[in-house]
């Protein structure tokens, strides 16, 4: 007979919580016209994850360097190849190009939208504690075993897969006295991988996987989490019906 540990695990919040918080700030954006509420979700998102949880600035920085090319991409299509622009007024020219008003108005729409879906997502990506959200799923939300153990055996692949890379690329520069990433060095990091998850199969089915699993640690719902959950529900609700009094909500740039 297994003994039951009965462990508690101290992070400030379920990481389960932060998963459904995503999802609540993500909602509001696919449905809004107004530039202005897309802006205020973001910031009230960021603004909630910095009292849960610390962020690394340092990925969000290099985050923020990758996307926006695609944004400004995005802006630049919407604005030269919106429909039914021509019969809108010039508002500007931009190196010789007539920038039409509804043009204008879309590409910076579509522009903010994707942007705020972006780092939202990217946000809680950052905050979220894998291997805590798999074990609270299931937990809290009965997932099966075997997939959430699948899913862990994944998140530690990509972790192995690092450092082995790192393993790798040292052994190069101590072999030719230079660091680099040729594409040569691909192969072995595979290799590696299959490897790994080869072992990682094998030791999954000897130990045996079933709903009666035991855990040596436990992250159980706690009444906190409820209300942190239903405070962020009230302030999107809040300012969603703000901009709904006001006749804001299908105004893209009001």
């Amino acid at each position: 007979m297994v003994e039951k540990e009965t462990q508690l695990h101290s992070s400030k919040v379920n990481d389960l919580l932060i998963l459904f918080m995503a999802f609540l700030y993500l909602i509001p954006i696919f449905f809004s016209e107004n530039i202005y509420l897309n802006a205020a979700i973001l910031i009230l998102a960021f603004l909630n994850i910095l009292l849960l949880r610390r962020i690394n600035f340092k990925y969000l920085l290099y985050f923020l360097l990758i996307i926006i090319l695609p944004i400004f991409s995005v802006f630049i299509t919407v604005l030269i190849y919106t429909k039914g622009a021509g019969a809108t007024p010039v508002i500007g020219y931009f190196l010789g190009f007539a920038i039409r008003e509804l043009a204008f108005e879309n590409a910076l729409f579509l522009t903010v939208r994707a942007f705020s879906l972006s780092m939202i997502s990217f946000i809680f990506l950052l905050a979220i504690k894998y291997d805590a959200l798999v074990f609270s799923l299931m937990q809290n939300l009965k997932l099966p075993v075997s997939i959430g153990y699948a899913l862990l055996a994944t998140f530690n692949a990509f972790n192995y897969m690092k450092d082995e890379f790192l393993r790798i690329q040292l052994a190069y520069k101590m072999r030719f006295l230079k660091l680099r990433f040729p594409l040569s060095l691909i192969f072995p990091i595979l290799v590696s991988a299959s490897r790994h998850a080869h072992y990682t199969g094998l030791s999954l089915e000897s130990r045996g996987l079933n709903s009666q699993k035991t855990f040596s640690e436990y992250f159980f719902w706690k009444k906190k989490d409820t209300l942190v959950l239903f405070i962020n529900i009230v302030e999107i609700v809040l300012i969603v019906s703000l901009f709904i009094i006001k006749g804001w909500l299908g105004i893209r740039l009001s």
